[in-house]
């Protein structure tokens, strides 16, 4: 949904850690191992969208939403998932209820100034921004997450309770995982413009005093049995699809329905030389599958398309800036005197300066683009990428 809302906050300062300490302090002593609250981290702080805007967001078809409404005849703690229509919210109590959208930095291209103000963790590990609001009273429950997370006050006062102590049963009778039992460590109540860091595993139970918005920026944390079969399936598809199983050698074996230890020896024999880690075939499944596209998201080709790269550059002027897609990702890793550029889940074999400047720069003047093409496949690759509506020209 496109906002006329204007950046005039402090989100678009350059990447750093929004506080007294430094980046540095920050990544050493807290990041993945404590939480951190931190009064006033945004001064000037302006939401990037309002409460109507946002709800305006979630009835929309490719956007993901949900109202989480803690006291419904249907039982308690109660989901309705988006796309959310207008009866969705005239039904909705006077309190005690939070709508959240996910991927809002996907959809609001002023809202990727706030996420990028993270940038000093790796582009990688970054997720999305997800926007709530509440009434008073609003909440989603007790409970853990399995990801760091930065939860920004835009609007309101939210009461943030914590423990890193908890038991960790759920109730049975919602699909949130909400805890079962919970005691407060911590309480702090968050102002607009506060930030408090909850690393993984730390249990937090946010309570709207007011009318209120919150800005989460959740960062990506794979799971390793996610990681063992997407790797695994990426291996299968590079592998040999005729190549099988043999036995030359077979020798007879008086009991036909015993699996002897030289079938396994083979069967070793033949994952082992597959599922090998090789340094490139590792980096280039990592690339594409850290920036792949969530499901849903996908970015629309141009209306325009050219044919050659010098075609393409008949767009170009002055003026003209070179800006990443908002729904895309744009990852790169250097590989002897090339580069892979990973974008949504496809890897390009480009220059290390042309792959490091459009990766590492949301949005730039063409003509720093250009300066940086020092190889023909960097042509190709910049065509590709506008032609697909990964890149687009402002």
């Amino acid at each position: 949904m496109p906002t006329n809302r204007q950046n005039t906050s402090d989100f678009g300062c350059q990447p750093g850690f929004p506080g007294d300490i430094s980046t540095e302090t920050f990544l050493h002593d807290y990041w993945q191992k404590k939480p951190l609250l931190v009064k006033n981290a945004f001064p000037h702080i302006q939401s990037p969208l309002t409460p109507n805007e946002l709800a305006g967001l979630a009835c929309e078809d490719d956007v993901n939403s949900r109202l989480v409404i803690e006291q419904h005849k249907q039982g308690p703690w109660h989901v309705v998932h988006g796309p959310l229509n207008e009866d969705d919210f005239n039904e909705l109590p006077a309190t005690h209820w939070t709508l959240l959208v996910t991927d809002v930095d996907k959809h609001v291209p002023a809202a990727r100034a706030l996420i990028d103000r993270f940038r000093f963790i790796p582009d990688w590990r970054i997720d999305d921004l997800m926007i709530s609001y509440a009434p008073e009273g609003g909440s989603v429950g007790p409970h853990s997450d399995a990801y760091d997370v930065f939860l920004i006050q835009a609007l309101g006062q939210r009461r943030w309770m914590i423990n890193s102590d908890f038991d960790d049963t759920c109730l049975d009778d919602t699909e949130l995982r909400i805890l079962q039992h919970f005691d407060a460590a911590e309480d702090w109540v968050l102002d607009p413009g506060d930030m408090l860091y909850l690393p993984p595993n730390i249990a937090h139970y946010g309570i709207a005093l007011n009318d209120c918005m919150t800005c989460s920026v959740g960062f990506r944390a794979p799971s390793v049995s996610n990681m063992i079969s997407e790797y695994a399936e990426f291996i299968a598809a590079a592998t040999d699809r005729e190549q099988r199983y043999q036995d030359p050698d077979l020798a007879y074996q008086q009991n036909p329905a015993e699996i002897q230890r030289t079938v396994l020896t083979r069967i070793k024999t033949l994952l082992a030389m597959q599922l090998a880690i090789d340094d490139d075939k590792l980096l280039r499944w990592f690339g594409e599958f850290t920036s792949e596209p969530r499901s849903g998201l996908h970015t629309e080709p141009p209306e325009t398309q050219y044919a050659s790269f010098h075609e393409l550059c008949t767009a170009f002027t002055l003026e003209t800036r070179i800006a990443q897609a908002p729904v895309s990702k744009y990852l790169y890793a250097r590989r002897q005197d090339q580069a892979w550029l990973f974008v949504d889940g496809k890897t390009y074999v480009t220059s290390p300066a042309f792959a490091a400047v459009l990766s590492g720069n949301r949005s730039l003047a063409t003509r720093d683009v250009l300066a940086s093409i020092t190889d023909p496949a960097d042509e190709r690759v910049l065509l590709d990428l506008y032609n697909n509506g990964q890149l687009l020209i402002q």
